[in-house]
């Protein structure tokens, strides 16, 4: 279930022209999404993947109207004195995220509307010797943090090493049961922040990273999906590209009766307007993921040490 929190702001002073714009936008993604158009489909990432294994500097990614728009994947002018940008990375947007409508900036809702996959740049900053590091990634929709498997603390490295070390761990269940019959079983992780010291201790353990959206383009009807507290929607993600044989993933949440409508809408009364939108997790659920789950058995994943936390097994 989305987070049905609801972001605030009073006295908001927008002109009425971009109001009418929003509703309008607002209106058309709702149409357009509860008609059954799909915001991820293989032909978008497909084309997206084919672009930059060949180099181009530009890439062009249609939005839900199928109008494209061009990304630059040369970094940008720095962010300010003490911030650079990094590398690229592509922004995954859940239909939440797409109506979300920021409670200090409504207008900036326009920017990025429509646009379910896009190019966002991981941010680097300087400390004080003049050293670069890592600090988060941006678009122009969100900043949020993202880690390395090891620059981790304590708590943290245990748990991020634990999740990938069950993935060998199913690997060799289903094998040692035959489910794969003479077939290799094949295992891939797609994770922007992977390093090269990470890449090589997951190929120890038999997983190849994958870039790009090459990871979501692997997926079929024999894949079991196995995520974790993901920073972009992939219940989303995978729902409309191909259901696949079995999914592990963070629970799915039935629908409340009294949550926030996923369409905001603006509210008026006598001396100040009232922006009600989604502050979207992640990862959430929507109705389409809900009734894809109804197609397969489930049950939950004891976790005493929190490692994984609230995941449940979806098998066909």
């Amino acid at each position: 279930m989305a987070d049905s929190r609801v972001c605030t702001l009073l006295k908001v002073r927008v002109d009425e022209e971009t109001k009418l714009k929003i509703r309008e936008t607002l209106n058309h993604i709702s149409q357009l999404y509860n008609t059954g158009k799909p915001l991820f489909t293989r032909r978008v990432l497909e084309d997206l993947s084919r672009q930059i294994d060949e180099g181009k500097e530009e890439v062009y990614i249609p939005n839900l109207d199928g109008v494209p728009r061009v990304y630059n994947l040369k970094p940008p002018p720095p962010y300010c004195e003490n911030y650079q940008f990094d590398t690229y990375f592509i922004c995954y947007r859940s239909i939440q995220s797409l109506c979300h409508i920021h409670p200090y900036s409504p207008e900036s809702f326009l920017r990025g509307a429509l646009t379910p996959v896009s190019i966002g740049w991981s941010l680097k900053s300087r400390t004080s010797s003049g050293h670069s590091q890592n600090h988060g990634k941006y678009s122009e929709d969100s900043l949020f943090w993202t880690w390395y498997l090891r620059r981790l603390n304590d708590d943290e490295y245990t748990r991020t090493h634990t999740q990938h070390a069950a993935v060998e761990t199913m690997v060799a269940s289903l094998a040692k049961r035959g489910l794969n019959g003479s077939q290799e079983i094949k295992c891939y992780a797609q994770d922007l922040e992977y390093d090269e010291v990470d890449q090589e201790f997951l190929r120890s353990i038999g997983i190849t990273t994958l870039k790009g959206p090459k990871g979501f383009l692997e997926v079929d009807e024999h894949t079991l999906v196995f995520s974790v507290c993901p920073d972009i929607p992939v219940k989303q993600i995978v729902t409309d590209l191909h259901w696949p044989a079995a999914m592990i993933w963070d629970t799915v949440t039935p629908s409340e009766k009294n949550q926030t409508e996923m369409f905001p809408r603006l509210k008026k009364d006598k001396k100040r307007g009232l922006w009600k939108s989604h502050w979207p997790t992640t990862d959430p659920d929507s109705e389409r993921v809900r009734q894809m789950i109804k197609y397969y058995a489930h049950a939950q994943l004891e976790d005493s040490d929190g490692y994984f936390g609230n995941l449940t097994i979806y098998m066909k």
